[in-house]
């Protein structure tokens, strides 16, 4: 299982080092070949791994994974409503010195990070009339998203957008919502109000020596905010002519002058989509959750902070599945994906006597859910991280630690999709340590590092990265970076089996028709994707009114485990099961590589005094080698384009006028069951109206263009492709 990372609570007391100060704040047949490409690709085939069958986890994934966190509103309080500056008004030299925490796990000043980063601000969210995270994520450069299904998501950072991309960490409070079941995140149960948000750091590009495994393309760190600032009550309601509706409250109190308390809870849901055939999808889901944040000062200077959450998702959805008793050997059904979870994690930050810092996170989750009539899982996670920061000499400043994970679920299985063992325990290790060192106070840093995880199935893994900064001057800066990160295998890649299609008998010679059960690599040996990659970039303030940011990158995968292939295919036996003969395909893994080059390019224009523009744009080539053409489906399909520009206006202090157009460019993908989907231009409207102190209103337009398009394959389970909709969204705020 991925290990969880710890809470990042932003600090406040860290000593100044000689020559510049410390930059912190916040909390058979063996011979036979069989021909698979007419069998629709599966998901729960981790078993051959997320590029086997060109479709990751199935429902076992769909419930399994519909473990993530909280859940994300489409609303929020005002930014200045609340008491937060808006960012139209801010000076760019206060953006550029923004501090984050998610590049070496301590507080830094952004324009002093070699690393390709963006921060989207909860006035960002709020004023693009994002409703869901994945949303808010198409803010920043470089990251794709599209809709697959009513409140399902794909999200991918330089390529590889699917249901469940596994090269991508994503950490709420540094804590990762990565399932080991599946490999990948349940966006539909990420639902993080987005007025509990401070701000969602993007890193583009390998981050496995500070993250760890997964955190192959980039990580995603989901920041709230300290129970201290969000004192008093708020509630808001949203409806959107796309059905879907959500209601949240929150209410925030003192309960001594060291301590604060935040409580909240939200409701949500969706309709139905349209499939690409014009039928409805069933594919409506709801979602409760409560949750609450308690920060206090301890005596020393040190923090702690403790958060609980509670969630219910029910997520409906219709499925193709193959039965060897229909004509045609498929049939449709409902089912419904339920899943209940309990979590809780604490995080203790204490400066220590000689100057260092000592951070302590632990996180318990609970979790038990059914894809109904097909898996019932039940799961319990603890991870523990104990991190030390400290100088061991002058102008450098150290960050070690050390942490493990303990895992263990338990699975129902049913003819459609079974694990062996169905009980399993795993546990992880990881060490981890980064140097940065001023070679030349506010000129040159060099920060070196590496990080060791160790889990069952593929033991020790070490992944080193070194970056170096040039501060050209205080207004602009340049960095390069070589770095590797590995992305290890899950549950269901080792140990599942999944039925792949119905043989009629005159194919096999059975007197009955036989199932085709997809089963993990005889081999019994994990295989660990690996990337390698090489980043440059330039950060300055042009003048100053104009900031820009640009980063070049290549990253080379290899090995890369490629889609299922025939010639994979080792071993045919035919085995009599509960459920009538069954033919057991034995695979190997068939490895190959990839390579990705690109670009990404965001500016920043302060035109006038309350008018803002940013314009995004990235570019990525995709380069593969395997044993087919349609080896690696996940980074081939990705866009070659992706365009953003946003206009930021305040007609007055009471009324803003946001517009935001997207351009992404088409997929094309080589599996002709998935059909290419061409390019889309996309415009959303937020009108947002300060009626009266502590009162919002907004109208906003989603996805003006054609009334019904389709943005992605559905390259998971068993479910159809559907189509986003155009939406009229109305919201009320009130802050007491």
């Amino acid at each position: 299982m991925r290990a969880r990372r710890p809470g990042l609570v932003p600090d406040s007391t860290w000593p100044a080092r000689a020559g510049k100060p410390l930059l912190n704040s916040g909390p058979s047949a063996p011979n036979q070949r069989i021909s698979l490409h007419w069998i629709p690709p599966h998901p729960a085939v981790p078993a051959l791994n997320h590029h086997m069958i060109s479709r990751p986890a199935p429902r076992l994934t769909h419930l399994a994974i519909a473990l993530s966190l909280a859940l994300q509103p489409l609303a929020g309080a005002h930014a200045q409503a609340s008491g937060d500056p808006a960012l139209v008004d801010l000076p760019l030299e206060e953006l550029m010195g923004v501090e984050i925490v998610s590049a070496g796990r301590k507080s830094q000043a952004l324009g002093e990070v070699a690393a390709a980063v963006f921060v989207i601000t909860q006035d960002d969210i709020l004023r693009s009339g994002a409703r869901t995270l994945p949303e808010a994520l198409r803010l920043a450069p470089g990251v794709d998203v599209a809709q697959l299904q009513s409140g399902r998501w794909a999200v991918g950072v330089r390529g590889g957008a699917r249901r469940f991309a596994n090269n991508l960490q994503v950490l709420v409070d540094g804590r990762s919502v990565y399932s080991p079941l599946f490999s990948g995140v349940l966006w539909e149960a990420e639902r993080v109000p987005v007025d509990n948000i401070e701000r969602i750091e993007i890193i583009r590009g390998p981050a496995g020596a500070v993250w760890g495994a997964n955190a192959v393309n980039g990580v995603i760190n989901i920041i709230t905010k300290e129970a201290d600032r969000t004192l008093g009550g708020q509630a808001s309601v949203t409806v959107g002519s796309d059905h879907q509706a959500a209601v949240t409250v929150r209410q925030g109190m003192a309960l001594t002058m060291d301590s604060h308390l935040r409580l909240w809870a939200k409701a949500d849901g969706g309709g139905q989509l349209k499939t690409v055939t014009g039928s409805d999808a069933n594919d409506s889901y709801r979602t409760v959750s409560a949750g609450a944040r308690m920060d206090r000062g301890l005596e020393g200077g040190a923090q702690l902070s403790v958060q609980g959450q509670l969630l219910r998702s029910r997520v409906d959805d219709r499925w193709q599945t193959f039965d060897a008793d229909t004509l045609g050997y498929s049939r449709t059904a409902t089912t419904r994906q339920n899943l209940d979870r309990a979590m809780l994690m604490g995080h203790l930050r204490k400066p220590l006597e000689d100057g260092s810092e000592l951070r302590l996170t632990a996180s318990l989750l609970l979790e038990r859910g059914d894809q109904r009539d097909y898996v019932t899982y039940r799961d319990h996670a603890f991870d523990f991280d104990a991190q030390h920061r400290w100088q061991p000499a002058k102008d450098h400043d150290l960050t070690w630690g050390a942490g493990f994970n303990w895992y263990r679920d338990k699975l129902g299985n049913s003819d459609l999709l079974a694990f062996n063992p169905d009980t399993r325990t795993l546990l992880n290790w990881r060490l981890y340590a980064q140097d940065e060192w001023a070679l030349q106070p506010q000129k040159w840093l060099l920060t070196y590092g590496l990080r060791v995880d160790r889990d069952p199935y593929a033991g020790a893994q070490v992944q080193p990265n070194a970056r170096l900064l040039w501060k050209i001057d205080p207004k602009q800066s340049a960095w390069l970076a070589a770095s590797r990160a590995v992305r290890a295998s899950s549950r269901a890649e080792e140990d599942a089996t999944v039925d792949a299609g119905v043989y009629p008998p005159s194919v096999t010679g059975a007197p009955l028709p036989t199932r085709v059960r997809l089963t993990p690599p005889a081999d019994g040996i994990t295989v660990v994707e690996k990337v390698t990659a090489l980043e440059t970039g330039w950060r300055g303030q042009l003048t100053h009114s104009l900031s820009l940011d640009a980063t070049v990158f290549v990253h080379r995968y290899s090995p890369l485990i490629e889609n299922a292939q025939p010639s994979s295919v080792t071993s045919l036996d035919v085995v009599m099961g509960p459920w009538g003969p069954y033919l057991l395909a034995n695979m190997n893994r068939v490895l190959g590589s990839a390579t990705t080059r690109g670009f990404e390019l965001a500016a920043d224009w302060r035109v006038q005094p309350g008018w803002r523009l940013q314009a995004s744009y990235a570019y990525l080539d995709v380069d593969s080698t395997g044993a087919d053409d349609d080896a690696y489906e996940g980074l081939s399909a990705s866009p070659r384009n992706l365009l953003s520009l946003r206009s930021a206006w305040d007609l007055s202090p009471a009324l803003t006028l946001d517009a935001w157009l997207r351009y992404t460019g088409r997929r094309d993908y080589v599996i002709a069951q998935f059909g290419d989907v061409g390019s889309r231009t996309t415009l959303d409207m937020n009108l947002r109206w300060r009626a009266r102190p502590g009162v919002v209103l907004s109208a906003a337009a989603h996805n003006l263009g054609p009334k019904r398009r389709q943005e992605i394959a559905q390259d998971y389970g068993f479910s159809a492709s559907t189509q986003a909709e155009r939406a009229l969204v109305l919201k009320a705020e009130l802050s007491y």
